[in-house]
């Protein structure tokens, strides 16, 4: 008798483990993103800790791809391959460069790649590799900074996230960019943050690049354009030497 307790005892301390093992919730896993050569001009969306695989083609496993920036704070390069041409998405294609990125905080940005030989990438992207990453967390408001690589492209922003928009600049220039009326309701213009310099400025010559930026935040959701024209300051009548937009959505929030 004694023994046929001792077993019931087992089995019932065994299976209040295992339910207990059961109900008990499990760390959500980190996705894995993989882009090739036909995801150009996307926008994609990750959550931090989240793994990206860009593949692309190239002429020779000698030659890869470039980062035309860094992102530190955001996307992290963590090793590079070399694979073969079919991977790339290209038929064709000689070899693919293979490189491997870890979503590591929050924010948006253009992520724009060069082939490392200038004028001889594979002809299906022309040596250029441009998708747009915006990176989430629950709870967190985000930066998000678009350049001119993301010209006429789409962005989602959450409500409570600022937008930078960052165009081309010339010093001395008689050009400047004017953003045109918004639907306010959706999007609130802030004003550009000015740093204090810790030394005295250089000089900027005339002609050399400059950026200016404008910020934006938002404020409820909604969709709208934002719309940018270089235009002369010294004659209205003169058209815009470029333009600049982007369509920003801002989705409901998660009830």
């Amino acid at each position: 008798m004694k023994l046929l307790l001792t077993y019931v005892r087992r089995f019932l301390c065994v299976r209040m483990l295992l339910v207990a093992g059961l109900a008990t919730p499990t760390a959500a896993l980190a996705d894995i993103v993989t882009l090739n050569a036909n995801d150009n001009g996307k926008q994609v969306q990750l959550n931090v800790g989240d793994q990206l695989i860009l593949r692309l083609p190239t002429i020779s496993p000698r030659f890869g791809w470039r980062l035309t920036q860094t992102y530190p704070g955001q996307l992290t390069v963590t090793s590079t391959h070399t694979l073969p041409g079919l991977s790339s998405g290209v038929p064709g294609a000689p070899a693919t460069f293979e490189i491997h990125f870890q979503a590591v905080g929050t924010g948006g940005l253009d992520l724009a790649l060069v082939s490392a030989q200038p004028g001889s990438g594979y002809a299906a992207l022309g040596g250029f590799f441009h998708v747009f990453i915006t990176i989430d967390k629950p709870g967190v408001a985000k930066n998000v900074n678009i350049t001119e690589y993301g010209n006429h492209s789409r962005v989602k922003v959450n409500q409570g996230d600022q937008l930078l928009i960052r165009l081309d600049n010339t010093v001395g220039s008689q050009y400047t960019w004017e953003v045109l009326p918004l639907d306010d309701s959706v999007l609130q213009v802030l004003p550009t943050p000015v740093e204090k310099p810790t030394k005295k400025p250089k000089k900027r010559k005339a002609g050399s690049e400059d950026d200016v930026t404008f910020q934006f935040q938002a404020l409820k959701p909604g969709r709208t354009t934002l719309r940018f024209l270089y235009r002369n300051a010294t004659s209205n009548e003169a058209p815009p030497k470029r333009d600049f937009e982007v369509d920003v959505e801002v989705p409901e929030p998660p009830k």
